[in-house]
């Protein structure tokens, strides 16, 4: 009989269907609650039951990074694709800081159950490596990045960049003012050797 394989595939099916559930509700939960929020609330809001959320989800945090990356990758990776076609490599890398960090603090009461934020957003900038390696190397050769930074500079520049802006909880103008003093760091003119 070839009647077993199918539970198999539908039991994949389903538990791919809970994980999206999960993260969805812990999405509208963690919006809504803020820290008050409970992975019992966030089961119910998911419709599955509290042992289902812990098979896939043992602790908040690991909870809290998969909202993150789900976040990370619909609201955030477009502005990786715009990068190659933005000639100016400075203000490519300040839009993906922006971007970045206006998630972060829309996202706040999910983000301060991360205490890997920082680690986590410099695996999800990773993904994008090839891009930001033609972003940097283009602004090289044209002068407009240092010639001593790399993609990995880039990516923990980065996220040292957005966590901090967003722990200290400043108003939209004076992120961009400190974010743009910060993005000066790649500029070659008056840079010192690094370290």
């Amino acid at each position: 009989m070839t009647s077993s394989p199918a539970p198999a595939k539908r039991r994949r099916a389903d538990a791919f269907a809970n994980v999206n559930r999960i993260v969805e509700a812990a999405k509208d939960v963690f919006s809504a609650r803020g820290d008050a929020a409970t992975l019992t609330d966030v089961a119910a809001q998911a419709g599955v039951g509290n042992a289902t959320l812990y098979r896939h989800f043992p602790n908040r945090q690991a909870l809290a990074a998969a909202v993150y990356e789900d976040i990370f990758t619909t609201e955030v990776q477009p502005v990786f694709t715009a990068l190659v076609q933005n000639d100016a490599p400075r203000e490519s890398f300040l839009d993906v800081i922006e971007r970045l960090t206006d998630v972060m603090v829309q996202q706040r009461p999910l983000l301060s159950s991360l205490d890997h934020l920082a680690e986590l957003t410099v695996k999800l900038f990773d993904r994008n490596r090839e891009l930001v390696e033609a972003v940097v190397s283009r602004g090289q050769a044209k002068g407009e990045l240092r010639s001593d930074i790399t993609a990995d500079d880039v990516a923990n520049f980065v996220a040292m960049v957005t966590t901090a802006t967003v722990a200290l909880n400043q108003p939209a103008a004076l992120r961009r003012r400190y974010l743009g003093l910060m993005a000066d760091a790649l500029n070659p003119a008056g840079a010192q050797p690094l370290p």
